[in-house]
């Protein structure tokens, strides 16, 4: 008895029907393979050594898509947890990496900066635009932290707005060789902003990054 070829050319793929994705998901994957086991060819049946191979891939994707969607729920948990702790600074004073200044309506403005040597000290004060305020001579200062602060008058004598300022310190040596110096922004945390998964500390209108933070005070 003989058994005549099976001719595939005209019938339609059944894999055809399967909805063309960019990536398969495990229950995609299962799909594929069923309707391959169903309309195989009985004359070239699957290879074990290619079932096997088949159904490895498909326990493999089953604990990867599963490992994804623990790390997506953790992700968001962590993010919740996160920003309900940054949270809790609203209110708190702060001192964080930066050259903000925030001048109150009856307060002294703060500065503070860390001179890698001994200088001689000036600070320039400008406004967020860039214009010159005033400029404030501070002397020779030893290497180490310090603390300044800015009565809010300009260049002219007269009481500058209230608001955002930004200070720069000027230091140099007795050769008159610039000195490093790292500035420090110092205030009250007015808000918290989520953005684009990022997360912004507000002083006043300052943004500060929460990873600068280096000190919180409750006053």
């Amino acid at each position: 008895m003989s058994v005549s070829n099976v001719d595939n050319s005209t019938a339609p793929n059944p894999l055809s029907n399967l909805v063309r994705k960019d990536s398969l998901d495990k229950q995609a994957f299962l799909n594929l393979l069923t309707t391959q086991l169903k309309y195989q060819d009985p004359l070239n049946p699957m290879e074990n050594t290619e079932f096997v191979a088949q159904l490895a891939q498909f326990s493999s994707l089953e604990q990867l898509w599963n490992v994804n969607s623990t790390l997506q729920s953790n992700a968001v948990l962590t993010q919740a947890m996160h920003n309900s702790m940054i949270s809790s600074i609203i209110g708190r004073e702060v001192t964080a990496l930066g050259n903000g200044l925030v001048l109150g309506e009856d307060q002294e403005a703060v500065f503070s900066y860390n001179l890698a040597q001994d200088a001689d000290v000036s600070v320039v004060i400008s406004s967020p635009d860039g214009e010159l305020i005033n400029t404030i001579d501070l002397g020779p200062q030893g290497a180490g932290d310090h603390q300044g602060t800015w009565d809010g008058q300009n260049m002219l004598g007269e009481k500058a707005p209230s608001g955002n300022y930004i200070y720069q310190i000027v230091a140099t040596d007795a050769d008159g060789n610039q000195v490093p110096v790292d500035t420090y922004i110092r205030g009250k945390v007015t808000s918290i902003r989520f953005s684009g998964g990022q997360t912004v500390v507000m002083i006043g209108e300052t943004q500060v990054n929460p990873g600068d933070i280096l000190e919180i005070s409750d006053t």
